[in-house]
Formats: structure tokens, C-alpha cells, sequence
């Protein structure tokens, strides 16, 4: 389950990457008829640290923090209908050197996110649409608070793959609501290591998934809100709001990401992110709060191709 369903969505986008070129096309019945492609995609690299001396008396301790973003888009346009795919990697480690701890690294940002969609027109302001979405991690996460360090989490540990069909309201080219009547989704917890942690040796679920299985699947409806606008020439600004729940509706769970992004220059810029996760089967063993934040600043490099 986990190999195919990741390589299917890893050559979905291959190819709207390597296609994802604009044909000479006449007049704008040709593009209708045959369609275009439009492409944006980011890299970012961030880097930055703190040294002291080991007489320094006001504290603090010697660190690296590394980050980087990969964002690909690439919509192909023909007729009422248009294909989205959209992957977005996001990573982040902090890096500790002290006398106690020669070295000691955590990641600070986590986050695996695509989606392909397909859409067509009713009107102006509205569509159908079918689509599928996955989002997950990639790579460890530990419990800090135990010296044993059990794992967390893992690479599809979890991974919600949810599909669904329904409608989609877009006032705006920067902005559209979604809601998907007919929706399925599949909570894959698939890494043994995360199964046989000491973390979760009292717990009969994890992440939701009962124990001896790992895959949970679920009906519900599916809501999604986004925007993704150049606020000034150097400003640009993109969130995304999902929520899904089953059809007896007992309970909601939210996923939020937001950027913002100013360019000081050609390849140099600022960001700031927000993660949040509302999820009850989340909350783990020891009875955490459902609502998870993570949120940052980095001044880095950037290209845009």
C-alpha cells in the first residue's frame, strides 16, 4: 500500500514537471483545444547558527539550525478543466554542541504534503472537481522528555491519503472553498518501529489505528479553504485550511499551514511558518492537547525556476 500509493503520486508529478511547459499555441482556441501547462516551482536553503566561548557567562550554547523548502506546482489548462499537482517538502533540524552532549540533533519542521486535483467549470465561480491528497513526514520523530528516546513517529507513520469528489467555489484566482461530499481517507501507520515503541506500550490505538493493523479507513466530508497571493511586488502570502470529518460527525480534525514570504532580493529572503494540527487520535498516550503548533522564521536562500 505504502510503496504503490507513493510511487504512483511521485510519477504524477515527474510528469507534470517535465511536461509543464507552454506550447506555441495561435490563438486561444487552440489553447482550448490542446491545452497548456504553467509550472512554478521554489528551492530554499536556510542556514544560520550561535558560538561561544566556553567562559562565556551570559549562557547559552553552541548550535546550527539547517531548513530547506521544495515546492513544485503545475497546472495544465484545456477547455473548463484544469489539472493541479502541487507537492510541497519541508524540512528543518536544530543542532546542539555542548560539553555534556557533544552533539545533539531534533528537527524543528516535518512536512510531506501533495495533492493532484482535476476541476471543470459550471460557472464562473464554481466547479466539480475529484481529487486526492496525501500528507506525512519524513523522518523520525522522538519523545525528548524520555533519556531512552522513544520513537514517535516515521515516514508514513502517520500518512493520511484521503480522495474525495464534490465542489469547489472560487471567487478569486488566489482563493477557492472545496467541499467534498463523497470523501475517503486512509489513516497508514506502516513502520514497525513505531508500532514496537515504548511510547505507545499502554496505548491500543495509535494515531488512530488499532493495534495489529495498519491502515484505518474512514467516510466523511472533506472541507478545504486556500490562498495564494502576491500581496506586493516582494510580499507574498499562502495558506491552506483543511478539515475533515466522518459522517457521524463526531468529531472534526484540522490541518493548517500558512507562509509568508518577502524577498530582500533576487535569491535572498525572509519566511515565516505556521503549522497546526487538530487531531484527537493524535493526542498519544499521555493525553496531550489536540491543537499542535509549530511555527518559525528563516532568512535564506531562494530560486524560483
Amino acid at each position: 500500500m505504502k510503496k504503490s500509493t507513493l510511487l504512483g503520486l511521485l510519477l504524477i508529478f515527474s510528469l507534470s514537471v517535465s511536461y509543464a511547459q507552454k506550447p506555441q499555441l495561435l490563438n486561444k482556441e487552440d489553447s482550448l483545444k490542446y491545452g497548456w501547462w504553467t509550472r512554478n516551482t521554489q528551492l530554499a536553503a536556510n542556514l544560520s547558527g550561535s558560538a561561544f566561548s566556553q567562559n562565556w557567562q551570559g549562557g547559552g550554547i553552541n548550535n546550527i539550525v539547517l531548513g530547506g523548502v521544495f515546492a513544485n506546482k503545475a497546472d495544465f489548462f484545456k477547455g473548463k478543466g484544469v489539472w493541479t499537482n502541487d507537492i510541497q517538502l519541508q524540512l528543518g533540524t536544530l543542532s546542539n554542541y555542548s560539553k555534556d552532549k557533544p552533539r545533539e540533533t531534533r528537527k524543528n519542521l516535518d512536512r510531506l504534503f501533495a495533492e493532484t486535483k482535476y476541476a471543470k467549470k459550471i460557472n464562473t465561480k464554481t466547479n466539480w472537481f475529484v481529487g486526492a491528497t496525501l500528507l506525512s513526514q519524513m523522518i523520525k520523530g522522538y519523545d525528548y522528555s524520555n533519556d531512552k528516546l522513544p520513537i514517535i513517529s516515521n515516514f508514513f507513520a502517520p500518512a493520511f491519503f484521503t480522495q474525495g469528489i464534490g465542489l469547489e467555489y472560487k471567487p478569486k484566482p488566489y482563493f477557492f472553498i472545496s467541499l467534498g461530499g463523497a470523501t475517503l481517507r486512509q489513516t497508514i501507520v506502516a513502520n514497525q518501529k513505531v508500532w514496537d515503541s515504548e511510547y505507545y506500550k499502554t496505548s491500543d490505538k495509535v494515531f488512530g489505528v488499532e493495534k495489529g493493523k495498519k491502515l484505518r479507513l474512514e467516510g466523511g466530508f472533506q472541507a478545504v479553504a486556500a490562498f495564494d497571493k502576491n500581496l506586493t511586488e516582494k510580499l507574498n502570502l499562502k495558506w491552506r485550511w483543511q478539515t475533515f470529518t466522518p459522517y457521524t460527525f463526531k468529531a472534526f480534525d484540522h490541518n493548517v499551514s500558512a507562509m509568508a514570504t518577502y524577498k530582500l532580493n533576487k535569491y535572498i529572503n525572509l519566511n515565516a511558518t505556521v503549522l497546526g494540527i487538530y487531531d484527537w487520535d493524535q493526542t498519544g498516550p499521555k493525553g496531550l492537547k489536540p491543537w499542535q503548533i509549530n511555527g518559525g522564521a528563516n532568512l535564506g536562500f531562494a530560486v524560483q525556476l
